[in-house]
């Protein structure tokens, strides 16, 4: 461990960990107007309403803060998704509704993070650590969609289910990102019809 890592602390009371989040929420919207490279500490520090030095006692720098913004990005992520989820019994339901109503769910997860989204994927690319933990988020959502399979799966007509989460996945992802962050000439509405088309006729009998 570093001398300045050492030395950041981990909040224990409420006040510092109210402190904390208001550092991390500072530094969400700054890196998705401003963009990662273009802000710096400082800027952080006024955003959250704090001293600088308050800042370098809860993180070594901005990558350290950015790195905290993506775990909260990917809990806040999943945790929308699971509550939407859970709204809906897979196996009584219109199987076109139910897969509808997981698409809008996805949809709307991202569009509360979509610039700070954009950043990301700059990030991505360009940051090991941080391609990592979006890697990991991945593989996550993969789980989750086999575990939803399975729970379906008296009605399912394929035979690999975890291959079959992977495409199901896979296509969620691109066409949700697609229709929330890409310029496009086919409406969103018609594009998630199709996808949902798609998903209930590859899965169902």
């Amino acid at each position: 461990m570093s001398e300045a890592e050492d030395k950041v602390r981990t909040p224990q009371q409420e006040r510092s960990i109210k402190t904390k989040e208001a550092i991390i929420q500072a530094a969400m919207k700054l890196f998705s107007e401003k963009g990662f490279h273009n802000t710096n500490t400082k800027q952080i520090s006024a955003e959250a309403g704090v001293s600088t030095g308050s800042f370098y006692s809860y993180f070594t720098d901005k990558r350290a803060v950015f790195i905290d913004s993506l775990k909260l990005y990917n809990e806040s992520l999943l945790s929308r998704v699971d509550a939407s989820l859970g709204e809906v019994d897979f196996t009584s339901i219109d199987k076109h509704a139910a897969i509808a109503h997981m698409v809008d769910s996805l949809i709307e997860s991202h569009r509360v993070y979509s610039e700070f989204h954009k950043e990301l994927a700059v990030m991505y690319n360009s940051d090991k650590e941080i391609q990592s933990l979006m890697d990991e988020q991945f593989d996550l959502g993969r789980r989750k969609t086999l575990s939803y399979l399975q729970q379906g799966q008296g009605d399912l007509k394929v035979d690999d289910l975890e291959a079959a989460s992977w495409v199901v996945f896979e296509a969620l992802n691109s066409i949700v990102d697609m229709i929330v962050f890409s310029p496009r000439n086919v409406s969103a509405d018609r594009l998630k019809n199709e996808l949902v088309r798609m998903i209930v006729d590859y899965l169902y009998k």
